[in-house]
């Protein structure tokens, strides 16, 4: 009997690898850009809603990925007799979520934001926007659409980061006086993004792929 650990290990050797480097790739150029943004002169509260904008773009590409590879190709899988849909989306959706949020936060540090506001305060102005943008994602996922996803997917990455670029030109939208209201909507986020994930995953069990070969 395989472990769990190695039936995934299994499950993700097997995938098409193509849409992990694309994700990888994006990760890359994002990193690029705000490198360049940082030589053009862009005040710390530009680089912070570049960041809240590049959070939102990272969370919903990285939730896309289940609906490209989990819900399609995926379930033609042969190689393994033990795939389970959820297993590896509940896996992937763990691992992405540690890899952005670090990425994110070696960003911080990287480019010194959190100097003059503070390292939580920074948090929450880049982890609310991806949990809203997650929310968002899942939600689309969700959703009885398939074939329509990318363009679902799409439209919410444009409408969403433009609403982050809105809420970054706000005047004193990024101060400590409007902290409590970022502390508020991340909590609320985190609630919402549970229940979606079990939402979503109680919506696989009920019609999960599995493989017999």
């Amino acid at each position: 009997m395989m472990s769990t650990k190695n039936i995934l290990l299994h499950q993700f050797w097997y995938m098409d690898k193509l849409f992990f480097a694309v994700y990888g790739v994006l990760i890359c150029l994002g990193i690029i850009f705000i490198t360049a943004l940082q030589y053009t002169g862009l005040n710390q509260n530009g680089m912070i809603t570049v960041c809240m904008v590049g959070a939102g773009i990272l969370s919903i590409t990285s939730i896309s990925v289940i609906d490209k590879l989990f819900f399609g190709k995926m379930a033609e899988l042969g190689e393994s007799c033990y795939f389970n849909t959820k297993q590896c989306v509940a896996a992937w959706l763990v691992l992405s979520g540690m890899i952005n949020v670090m990425i994110l936060f070696l960003i911080v540090w990287l480019f010194d934001l959190s100097l003059s506001v503070g390292l939580l305060q920074v948090g929450l102005y880049i982890l609310t926007p991806y949990l809203v943008s997650s929310i968002t994602a899942l939600g689309i996922l969700s959703m009885e659409t398939r074939g329509k996803n990318s363009s679902l997917f799409g439209m919410s990455a444009i409408l969403l980061s433009i609403s982050y670029g809105v809420i970054g030109s706000i005047p004193r939208a990024l101060f400590v006086t409007t902290l409590w209201i970022w502390a508020v909507a991340f909590l609320v986020s985190g609630l919402l993004f549970v229940i979606q994930i079990k939402k979503l995953l109680s919506k696989m069990e009920k019609g999960e792929v599995l493989c017999t070969n």
